[in-house]
């Protein structure tokens, strides 16, 4: 959890304070407009009586991010309003960008679209031209993370998006058709009850960082970081660092680095130069993100295995951030052979040199491995992963075959039919759907992924309250007309 308070960051207050009157007249065109379009208002589920008088939500968001407070939006435009979003976090630092997002800017281009569901005057572009004005944000090169930070707690704030931070999710037991969630609330165990679960949480809820088997093996934990780990950079400050991956956040975490005052930052890829092309990019078409997950298992895996055969590359401008340091060295052709201690320092051997190091920053992915999330730890078992569905011709990577087999609306699915059937109910929204979905996680995905989750929750609720549905279709009295001669009374 970051060591600040993201609310007291000096670039945070100075954004959220700057207010306008523009800004308040775009906030009450946004009421209207979700006004003119709440059209059916009617709340259609049925409330569920506990005999302990315990509360049940119908659905619960695990994490506030920009998935989160979309998810929870679109629940709410679909009148299903007994919902709440849980973030371990504290407010404004949830999702990456406070915490292990090391750049200044977004990756993502200014102008892509997705949180707003479609409302044009909730995007960020209409926010930010309230708040700037139209030149400056014609001036506006990239979002920056402050500012996307800001943008996010407004859409909160904005459509009552109800988030209970300091949260954190320990175990899901289910549990007569609802499912028991021990959560973590300041240090101190509670428990919530719900009928469904989406989890829209970081990679390292499902799985964790991949660490390199010789890093750790042989090097302590004191003595590296993951680039998904919420370290402080203020540590660095006076020694040799050595930054592993040859990505986008190996640049961000390097340059992270050499501005928190390291003496020296060598950055080790394994490649001879940097790929130029970020794949990822093409994905950015509507045929695409909004029917992928309609195609078959075979073609999925060989459409994704081209998409992820490079990681992100950096931005120019994170190349331009650390190539201006002259303590700063890259290495290109350089796998790690071995790693050892040696009077306290880390000893870095490739095939044709050896790097010296006080600390290591380990930008090197994250795995999908659900034994590795606590919270699965009781049905984790029964989850299918596309291993037990599908078997490539070609040596495949690990990583997504351990990916989980979602359903076509995101919902896990039983490893053995008829073994787990509250599965279903449970819905994957992360980047551990990527393979079975979609990168819809991503912003420009969200306005198709976010559509087929929500027809999944929808229906699975119309499918287990369909006896209450046909009642209440039955037992229907509402006249059209009052004591009109022609009227037959019911």
């Amino acid at each position: 959890m970051p060591s600040i308070n993201i609310l007291e960051k000096p670039s945070i207050v100075a954004l959220l304070e700057r207010a306008s009157s523009s800004l308040l007249e775009l906030e009450q065109r946004i009421a209207r407009d979700l006004e003119i379009l709440e059209y059916p208002s009617r709340n259609w589920l049925p409330k569920i009586q506990r005999p302990d008088g315990a509360h049940v939500y119908d659905v619960i968001v695990v994490g506030a991010g920009h998935c989160g407070v979309t998810a929870a939006f679109a629940l709410i435009r679909e009148r299903i309003t007994n919902i709440l979003v849980i973030d371990k976090g504290s407010v404004g630092a949830e999702g990456p960008w406070q915490s292990y997002a090391r750049m200044p800017d977004l990756r993502t281009r200014k102008a892509v679209t997705g949180n707003e569901l479609g409302y044009s005057n909730l995007t960020f572009r209409s926010y930010y031209e309230a708040r700037e004005g139209v030149d400056a944000y014609a001036r506006l090169q990239r979002i920056s993370c402050d500012e996307w930070t800001c943008y996010l707690l407004w859409l909160r704030r904005l459509l009552n998006i109800p988030v209970q931070n300091e949260t954190e999710l320990d175990l899901i037991t289910p549990e007569n058709q609802v499912f028991r969630l021990k959560v973590r609330q300041n240090g101190k165990t509670a428990e919530l009850l719900t009928r469904r679960i989406i989890k829209t949480s970081g990679p390292l809820s499902m799985g964790g960082a991949t660490i390199p088997p010789v890093i750790e093996k042989e090097i302590p934990r004191a003595h590296y970081a993951t680039a998904y780990d919420d370290y402080d950079f203020s540590l660095l400050k006076g020694k040799r660092v050595a930054v592993i991956g040859g990505g986008a956040s190996a640049f961000d975490n390097a340059g992270a680095a050499l501005e928190a005052g390291a003496i020296s930052v060598d950055l080790l890829l394994r490649r001879r130069k940097i790929p130029p092309v970020s794949v990822i990019r093409w994905t950015d078409w509507s045929g695409f993100l909004q029917t992928y997950a309609d195609l078959n298992d075979d073609q999925k895996w060989k459409m994704m295995h081209q998409v992820q055969r490079n990681a992100a590359p950096p931005t120019i401008r994170a190349i331009k951030r650390v190539e201006a340091w002259s303590n700063f060295s890259i290495h290109f052709n350089s796998s790690i052979a071995s790693a050892t201690m040696i009077d306290n320092a880390v000893v870095l051997k490739t095939a044709s040199e050896v790097i010296t190091a006080d600390f290591l920053l380990l930008a090197t992915g994250f795995n999908f491995d659900l034994r590795k999330s606590p919270p699965l730890g009781k049905i984790v078992n029964e989850i299918a992963l596309w291993r037990d569905r599908y078997a490539p011709l070609e040596t495949a990577s690990e990583k997504y075959l351990n990916s989980p087999y979602l359903g076509r609306n995101y919902e896990f699915i039983e490893r053995t039919p008829g073994s787990a059937p509250y599965l279903k109910h449970i819905f994957c929204y992360n980047q551990s759907s990527t393979l079975s979905m979609g990168p819809t996680g991503r912003v420009s995905g969200l306005k198709y992924g976010i559509k087929r989750l929500m027809a999944g929750v929808c229906g699975s609720f119309l499918r287990e309250d369909y006896e209450h549905h046909l009642s209440s279709v039955t037992n229907y009295k509402a006249h059209e007309f009052e004591d009109h001669p022609w009227m037959d009374a019911l």
